[in-house]
């Protein structure tokens, strides 16, 4: 054998060798890569979801301004028609035209007047909107007894001192327990018109003093009343209520819709049937606390309330809760336990969610005291009355980010003009020392005129 002959002999070797070293890399890369795939997988998902997440989120301010801030023109003028021109004049959101709000069933019912005079100052300063408890085997133990009246009308009376809106929740809830033993829910001869003078009754008797009512809850987890269909006896209700008092904003309110019906539920094909028997009701309630471990993403937040916005009605958050009680965090690419920060950064995402959405009107915290919380560690405040940080985030939001407040100098014609948030404000003219008060409505004329 000629060295040539040797030499592309041993190159055949080499090159069959080196095939043998390549495909046992290969093999060894593919076991180790599948091995190390299957170790990293849930936590890939989890991360691509959470960076869809902040992807949604980075624009958020961006839609809040577009939905919940418009440009203001307000011509200041003599009776006689001459323009108040080049003065300063101040001007300052005093209430929001979104409801910012919370149940208030702890008022005046605490230890002690240091307490309760804490609970107030730390609910006005943060919520513009009062749910007041009207459970009907609280609120009417026996038959045409009325134990809580005078509480629940001291609650009104400082409510519209405070300028906070008043909510009654809930005039019908077919939960066994919460109904009065007077009561039979399946006699099918009476039930019809115990619930009519139910309704009637408390309506007529708080006309003026409520400006919105839960008529029925959760209509969709709970039994119909005796031989009346579930959609039967909602349909009475609001039909009832409406006649009672055609003024007041009447909302129908469930649980387990945000994050998990995208517009195919059972609630959502009840609203859906009740309108086109143009039922009236005038607002969508969904409680956004269940299940009350998940943390539930922006997206599907925001997917939710799309397919809800159909309706073309008002949403309300009615019972809002995260806790900070300890719990594994649930149904999420977020990780962890309901700590005190994870419950303050899910409200604030929550809340901007919400609040950038052109249909939702309304978000209602439950509870506000951690002390009185349904759930454990489910409020602002603390036990000991200092304020969490989830309060401070959302005092940082609504007060602060979401506030409009300045002052500027009408224009040679007469104008003031500034960028604000729909509400009510307090426009002011120190030279004169007077103030007079203007209300935009979201999506309404933001042009006014004051005559001095």
């Amino acid at each position: 054998m000629d060295i040539l002959e040797n030499r592309e002999l041993n190159s055949m070797k080499k090159i069959k060798k080196d095939k043998k070293t390549n495909k046992g890399l290969i093999i060894f890369f593919l076991i180790n890569g599948s091995f190390i795939f299957l170790i990293f997988s849930p936590y890939i998902s989890n991360l691509y979801n959470a960076w869809l997440d902040d992807q949604f989120l980075e624009g958020i301010d961006k839609k809040i301004n577009s939905v919940r801030k418009n440009d203001f023109k307000i011509l200041i003028k003599y009776v006689n028609g001459t323009p108040l021109s080049n003065v300063e004049i101040n001007y300052n959101l005093i209430k929001h035209d979104f409801y910012f709000g919370c149940n208030i069933f702890e008022f005046d019912i605490l230890d002690n007047q240091e307490e309760n005079d804490l609970y107030k100052n730390y609910f006005k300063n943060l919520f513009n909107f009062a749910t007041l408890p009207f459970y009907w085997n609280r609120y009417e133990p026996k038959e045409n007894d009325y134990p809580l009246d005078s509480w629940l009308e001291n609650i009104t009376i400082w409510c519209k001192e405070n300028n906070i809106t008043t909510k009654g929740h809930p005039l019908i809830w077919r939960n066994s327990n919460l109904i009065p033993d007077w009561v039979d829910p399946y006699d099918n001869d009476k039930i019809s018109e115990v619930l009519k003078e139910r309704i009637e009754s408390v309506m007529t008797k708080y006309k003026g003093k409520i400006d919105v009512w839960d008529v029925v809850n959760e209509p969709t987890h709970l039994p119909s009343f005796g031989s009346l269909s579930v959609e039967q006896y909602v349909y009475k209700c609001y039909k009832w209520a409406h006649n009672a008092d055609p003024n007041v904003l009447l909302t129908i309110n469930d649980y387990g819709i945000i994050g998990h019906d995208f517009g195919y539920g059972p609630y959502y094909n009840l609203i859906s049937r009740l309108l086109d028997k143009d039922v009236p009701i005038k607002c969508i309630g969904m409680q956004g606390r269940e299940p009350r471990t998940d943390w539930i993403p922006a997206i599907e937040i925001w997917n939710t309330l799309e397919a809800y916005s159909i309706f073309d009605l008002p949403i309300h958050i009615t019972e809002f809760t995260c806790p900070s009680s300890g719990f594994p965090i649930t149904n999420s690419w977020k990780k962890g336990t309901w700590t005190e920060k994870n419950q303050a950064e899910y409200a604030e995402r929550f809340y901007k969610v919400c609040f950038s959405h052109p249909s939702v009107e309304a978000i209602i915290w439950w509870d506000l005291y951690d002390g009185r919380s349904w759930v454990k560690n489910g409020g602002l405040i603390y036990e000991n009355w200092e304020k969490k940080e989830v309060y401070n985030r959302l005092d940082n939001l609504i007060n602060k980010e979401w506030h409009t407040e300045g002052s500027g100098t009408t224009d040679s014609k007469g104008y003031l003009k500034f960028n604000g948030f729909y509400g009510y404000y307090n426009i002011s003219i120190p030279i004169l020392g007077i103030s007079r008060q203007i209300y935009a409505q979201k999506g309404g004329d933001t042009t006014f005129e004051i005559i001095i």
